[in-house]
């Protein structure tokens, strides 16, 4: 077992780079479509913790799991756009939100049916895929530290939500060829489309925006994430605990809520230097740490969680189906705010290409904009499934 904390930094930095430059080998690119990286980050570790390699516990995670993840969401939501979201309008902000409600109601419908086979502290797990599910993968990470989610409720967590999200975005997609169906049947009006394209002009959203890969930069932009997560920190820990949240809870909300400012401010230019890569790589690495502490065996439990998941989305996909047929709302936005719910930055903008090609950005906008949310969120829902069972 590698207890020595420089050895076990260098494995997991090393696994965490090997799976990153594996994903660029074209004889991969096709696993990698199904299963991508921030999965394998987390599941060799856990592979490796369950053959006793890894160690339970370790100054490292700690220290990843806390100050790294400050400095994740910090970098992270140093790129976002808030204008351009707000620009979106109505239309397309009233499906997103419609699409978070049915995320929020789904989680504690679902779980208040299938509490009673499940771990005692399941509703954490709820409330940390929540977090994903309208959010994205650091704030899952944000709300599965703020309230000490157990790794046996949140190792079925991490597969649910690679399955869910690919097997839904897969049916979403097959759904393309209905659009012209749905929009017709509820009477939507088509104009709606055209009035989002002139809201946003923002050709240049889904470019490759051109980053350095110089490590000087990766060193200084985390060490001012980790600086402004430990300023966070102690205003945390000088907050008055909960049962429900604890200090390290608050301070991953004080850091989101200073993310989102300094978005506003000039130093979101620090996206030139690479910010939101490098803020992925720490995502990359906390996968990794968290992983470290997980075992095999609570995958064994993932059945059971899928059932939950998928009945889940379900009522979210019904809540959305309502919404849309009352206020005749385009196929388009409905499978779009949806995706950017379940799937998040990396695959809506593809679902929206599918259903609208002038329109793929405001997929990208639309998740940017579960970010900003996604922790509080997912903080919300899990006390929510916390009252109910």
């Amino acid at each position: 077992m590698i207890q020595n904390p420089f050895a076990l930094s260098a494995l997991l930095l090393g696994l965490v780079l090997g799976i990153l430059s594996l994903e660029k080998v074209p004889a991969f690119k096709k696993l990698y479509h199904y299963l991508p990286s921030a999965f394998w980050c987390y599941f060799i570790p856990m592979l490796l913790a369950t053959f006793g390699l890894l160690p339970d516990h370790s100054p490292v995670y700690d220290f990843l799991t806390t100050y790294v993840l400050s400095a994740c969401l910090v970098l992270l939501l140093l790129n976002i756009n808030l204008p351009g979201i707000l620009r979106l309008g109505p239309t397309a902000l009233g499906a997103m939100a419609v699409g978070a409600i049915g995320i929020a109601v789904g989680a504690v419908g679902a779980y208040a049916v299938f509490a009673r086979w499940l771990p005692p502290e399941t509703w954490k797990g709820v409330g940390a895929l929540s977090a994903s599910w309208i959010g994205g993968s650091a704030n899952m990470l944000a709300v599965k530290e703020g309230l000490h989610a157990p790794d046996n409720v949140f190792a079925p967590m991490v597969i649910v939500d690679t399955v869910i999200t690919y097997s839904w975005m897969g049916i979403l997609v097959a759904l393309a060829p209905w659009q012209d169906t749905w929009d017709h049947w509820v009477k939507a009006d088509r104009n709606k489309l055209d009035d989002v394209v002139k809201r946003i002009n923002v050709p240049s959203l889904l470019e490759e925006k051109e980053v350095s890969s110089n490590p000087w930069h990766a060193i200084w932009l985390i060490g001012f994430g980790i600086f402004i997560g430990s300023l966070c920190l102690r205003a945390g820990a000088l907050t008055p605990s909960t049962p429900f949240l604890s200090a390290s809870g608050w301070a991953f909300i004080f850091v989101t809520i200073v993310g989102i400012l300094l978005s506003l401010t000039p130093l979101s230019r620090l996206e030139s230097y690479g910010a939101s890569r490098w803020g992925y790589f720490c995502l990359y690495l906390l996968l990794a740490a968290i992983g470290s502490k997980a075992r095999l065996q609570y995958i064994l439990q993932a059945p059971l969680f899928i059932v939950m998941a998928y009945t889940w989305v379900f009522i979210h996909a019904v809540i959305l189906a309502i919404y849309g047929f009352f206020f005749r709302v385009p196929m388009f936005f409905l499978v779009t705010s949806s995706q950017a719910n379940i799937g998040g930055t990396a695959s809506t903008p593809i679902v929206a290409g599918v259903y609208q090609p002038s329109l793929a950005s405001l997929g990208l906008l639309l998740a940017i904009a579960g970010n900003v949310i996604g922790t509080y969120a997912g903080l919300l829902i899990a006390q929510a499934c916390h009252w109910v069972y």
